[in-house]
């Protein structure tokens, strides 16, 4: 019941409908700038034709969650401020709830457990729905744009001559199943950390300490030898190791700071 009344709540919410608005402005963006790359001799009149087959993207290559935006805005504006979007949509809510007096209230007639749990949920939940029907549409717009394409830049005639093996091969050989994995990776991995975010507005539950440790240990991240991003894009060259090892930093991380957040919530914290 809890959990429902949050989710609901902030699903309605201003905050999550900018994050979505904003995540479609990104993800169209970036499907712009494919567009301009491959259609723009055409659009000139260089070319008579429409390109299609080998000179042209294919649909999961030209989608948001791919290789094909590394280096270009998009993927600069999700790796530095990525921690902004689970925070805005929901995760520092309760920093003002703390402060106005609410959270203190509803624990007066709620079971502490349940909304501990259900504050942690929502976070985890809002950022992967929003992200997940964002992608979705981006992918669908990308297979009609990009219709016939085969394009992966260069990837494919590497596979052709027996030079890509392993995980590599496998994701060219079968690009829309890769694709939708990573769909559903990338969406994991960003209510992750929206979960990560409000289990650490429960020890700091002020905005000038919360921001500066979020994007703290984020940017941390990201110097890190295994980085999450070599499991957030599709059609890249990490490798397994990579993939396995980041993956691993990174739900060890948000799992032992929930699980922290949650006990010091629930058994420690007064009113």
């Amino acid at each position: 019941m809890m959990l429902r009344y949050e989710l609901l709540t902030a699903l309605k919410s201003r905050r999550t409908l900018i994050f979505f608005l904003f995540f479609i402005c990104i993800t169209s963006f970036d499907l712009y700038q494919n567009y301009t790359y491959n259609f723009g001799r055409y659009l000139e009149g260089i070319v008579a034709a429409k390109p299609t087959g080998k000179d042209l993207f294919h649909p999961c290559f030209a989608s948001f969650v791919s290789a094909s935006h590394i280096g270009r805005l998009p993927q600069i504006l999700m790796t530095w401020v990525f921690p902004l979007y689970p925070l805005f949509a929901y995760a520092d809510s309760f920093v003002i709830q703390k402060q106005c007096g609410y959270y203190n209230v509803l624990l007066t007639k709620m079971d502490r457990k349940s909304v501990v749990s259900s504050r942690l949920a929502t976070a985890f939940l809002i950022p992967f729905i929003v992200v997940m029907i964002a992608l979705v549409f981006n992918f669908a717009v990308a297979n009609i744009v990009f219709k016939g394409g085969t394009s992966f830049a260069v990837p494919e005639e590497a596979l052709r001559r027996g030079d890509v093996e392993g995980l590599s091969a496998l994701a060219l050989l079968h690009p829309y199943s890769t694709y939708i994995i990573h769909i559903l990776v990338f969406s994991l991995v960003i209510g992750l950390y929206g979960m990560f975010c409000a289990a650490v507005t429960f020890f700091v539950p002020k905005y000038i300490v919360l921001y500066p440790v979020i994007f703290f240990v984020w940017i941390s991240m990201m110097n890190l030898p295994y980085m999450i991003f070599s499991v957030m894009h599709s059609f890249t060259t990490y490798n397994v190791r990579e993939m396995i090892i980041s993956s691993i930093y990174y739900t060890l991380l948000v799992l032992l700071t929930t699980v922290a957040a949650y006990i010091y919530k629930v058994r420690y914290d007064e009113l």
